[in-house]
């Protein structure tokens, strides 16, 4: 079995460098989906019953999964965090106790009960910093919820891999460039060999088997031939979910904000995606709103809502909507509130970054200032 130390050259600039060239199509394995992340047939028929309900009212909202932001420290400073860790500027909903053993209890109850396969670490910082990590994971899954998490991987040894394995948790390993030098820049830290070393690690558990393996990477005009003709093929080959996405914009500086994508960009970059994926035996096109490779048009408030350890419950971690505090209402109160229904009911997509659009004339008006170009 190929691992991805088997597509690893060293470069006398850019250092260690995933590469992706030479890849077969015959190389490549179908096309997978994230195990309790992804979007798939079960999302849309949430979605719609989602929407039936917030029409009528009648019935119960159901969840794919929620998200449950855990306020610990971070050993990177990725630029343009979209939770601000790299300025030091953590949102104020991070701010607050650890939640309780019965707030945690209460809170997946609820979300099982409504459906939820799985709860999402997905910001507030690297979860393995934190000595608790492991006992959270297991308290989490005693409740009958699996995890998905978000990690560089660079805290995650064999030992840890094999319990994350054991308690079937599914991990995104999150990656700023395929190449070394680039990588430790964005990421303040020397971390790019650590990251590859979680990813073999995975493998070697046989995560990317059950499809709990992901390797995240937001793109930008500095990395996007690199994302394309490197890590995609890499990734497919490997059987790996490529998380492949555009740059969250909801905390850059002017000067990060430079490089993201335009929307014509944009535009282009998902096509060329498509294009490489076509040569690799993997077929789709870019749709109106995708953000990135391994899903449609973003509306996880549709499936899934975001509790954060101050007790705010928003519509998603980069916090758009306020439903409430479940320490000021209960939860059941705040996800049946006439807010929460009404939110469901006119949601359109989520605009942290730039996204797909077939011209300039599907470009939303009303974008936030982040995203505003020219022709606003």
């Amino acid at each position: 079995m190929k691992t991805i130390r088997d597509y690893i050259i060293a470069d006398s600039v850019l250092g260690t460098v995933i590469s992706g060239s030479g890849i077969k199509q015959s190389e490549c394995q179908v096309a997978k989906k994230l195990k309790y992340y992804s979007s798939d047939s079960t999302t849309a028929k949430i979605i719609k019953h989602n929407r039936q309900w917030a029409e009528t009212g009648v019935g119960s909202p159901r969840f794919q999964f929620i998200y449950l932001m855990v306020p610990c420290g971070c050993n990177q400073k990725c630029r343009g965090c979209f939770m601000g860790q790299d300025k030091s500027r953590l949102p104020q909903e991070l701010d607050g106790p650890f939640y309780a053993d019965k707030e945690l209890a209460d809170i997946c109850s609820f979300a099982k009960k409504h459906g939820a396969l799985a709860a999402v670490h997905a910001g507030g910082g690297e979860l393995f910093t934190w000595s608790g990590a492991l006992d959270y994971i297991k308290f989490i899954k005693r409740q009958g919820l699996s995890m998905m998490i978000f990690t560089n991987g660079t805290l995650i040894d064999r030992a840890m891999m094999r319990r994350l394995n054991e308690l079937e948790v599914a991990l995104t390993i999150s990656m700023r460039d395929p190449a070394e030098k680039w990588h430790n820049e964005i990421v303040g830290t020397g971390g790019f060999k650590a990251s590859l070393n979680a990813i073999e690690l995975a493998m070697t558990e046989g995560l990317h088997l059950d499809n709990r393996l992901c390797v995240e990477m937001p793109v930008t005009i500095n990395n996007e031939d690199r994302v394309i003709n490197d890590l995609l093929p890499v990734l497919r080959a490997l059987g790996v979910v490529p998380m492949i996405e555009e740059y969250i914009l909801t905390k850059t500086s002017a000067e990060e904000n430079q490089c993201s994508h335009s929307f014509t960009q944009a535009r282009e970059f998902f096509r060329r995606l498509a294009r490489k994926d076509a040569e690799l035996g993997i077929n789709w096109w870019p749709e109106f709103g995708q953000r990135m490779i391994v899903e449609p048009k973003c509306q996880r408030p549709l499936f899934s809502f975001t509790v954060f350890p101050n007790g705010e419950v928003v519509d998603c971690p980069t916090n758009i909507v306020s439903y409430g505090n479940f320490r000021k209402l209960p939860l059941p109160e705040i996800i049946y509130s006439d807010l929460f229904r009404k939110t469901l009911a006119n949601y359109q997509l989520c605009p942290c970054s730039k996204f797909y659009t077939d011209g300039d004339a599907d470009i939303p008006v009303g974008l936030p200032d982040y995203l505003k170009e020219k022709y606003e």
